[in-house]
């Protein structure tokens, strides 16, 4: 026992050495501090109202964001359930996880990745794996393993920043557990309100191909289930008008091309505009005076 005992102490000092040493990147957090997203709030300010992102700036102050990155490696609902005690607690730590890890990879590879041509994404994003919650994770894995089976809830797959102009985009704002209900109808509405994912065509409707990828989960989260069709997701979070967005479709549009029942239109599934969403490609206007 005093062996066991004495080895333990020995690795800890060795940890400790070798950060003093400047031989680990950082210091391994303890647990001691409260978790909390303020770090990871600071870094979303640099995210427009587009959904653009000024990566350039979010590089320069990157310290908030490693650091909340850091955080995952103690923190999540797995080990820590007391942080976490609520499903909603647990749901937006997944999701602003898998954001914020997104952002650091991005951040890393800023500005190379835009001379990078597809098919860059998969060995991009699924290749790499950090500390989270006392194991390493990929994002396929946190995607799949944690949020596809612990919580499937299709509305993830519209919340989810997957880093291209094409997908899902990231709000100003990180998932708060109290707002997240309206937080993921609201990413849902963002997403279906573009006619980059969802535009109607006389008797056809062209979609995101995530519609697609994804279409069992949407399917699953509908009253008739499987049977069901996945233009009846889309319709529940299309506006009843064009207020706001002015030559929008709508509803009621939905519905006089394709039938009450939503299955007298054909279905095509667009692909995805891949390139980076990057605020410095699309500068601010000048008012001209």
């Amino acid at each position: 026992m005093p062996a066991v005992a004495f080895a333990a102490v020995s690795l800890t000092g060795a940890l400790v050495t070798l950060h003093v040493q400047g031989l680990l990147p950082t210091t391994v957090p303890s647990g001691d501090e409260p978790f909390n997203y303020l770090g990871y709030e600071k870094v979303l300010r640099h995210v427009q109202p587009d959904g653009d992102v000024d990566f350039s700036a979010m590089g320069r102050e990157r310290r908030d964001l490693d650091r909340f990155v850091d955080s995952l490696a103690t923190f999540s609902p797995h080990i820590r359930p007391d942080t976490f005690p609520t499903a909603e607690d647990g749901l937006a730590y997944w999701l602003n996880a898998y954001n914020a890890l997104v952002l650091q990879q991005l951040v890393d590879g800023y500005p190379y990745l835009e001379s990078v041509e597809q098919p860059w994404l998969g060995r991009f994003f699924w290749g790499r794996a950090w500390p989270v919650g006392g194991t390493r994770m990929t994002l396929y894995s946190l995607r799949h393993r944690v949020l596809g089976r612990e919580y499937a809830d299709p509305r993830v797959h519209l919340a989810l920043f997957d880093g291209t102009r094409g997908g899902p985009r990231l709000d100003g704002s990180h998932f708060q557990p109290e707002f997240l209900d309206a937080q993921l109808n609201e990413a849902c509405r963002r997403f279906v309100g573009d006619k980059h994912h969802v535009r109607l065509d006389r008797d056809t409707v062209h979609l995101a191909r995530l519609f697609d990828t994804y279409r069992e989960d949407f399917l699953a989260a509908l009253p008739e289930g499987r049977r069901g069709n996945v233009l009846q997701f889309v319709w529940a979070f299309l506006p009843d008008a064009c207020e706001e967005r002015p030559g929008c479709d709508t509803r009621s549009d939905l519905d006089r091309a394709c039938g009450p029942k939503l299955d007298k239109c054909k279905l095509v599934f667009e692909k995805e505009d891949p390139t980076l969403p990057d605020a410095a490609e699309h500068p601010p206007r000048t008012s001209g005076r």
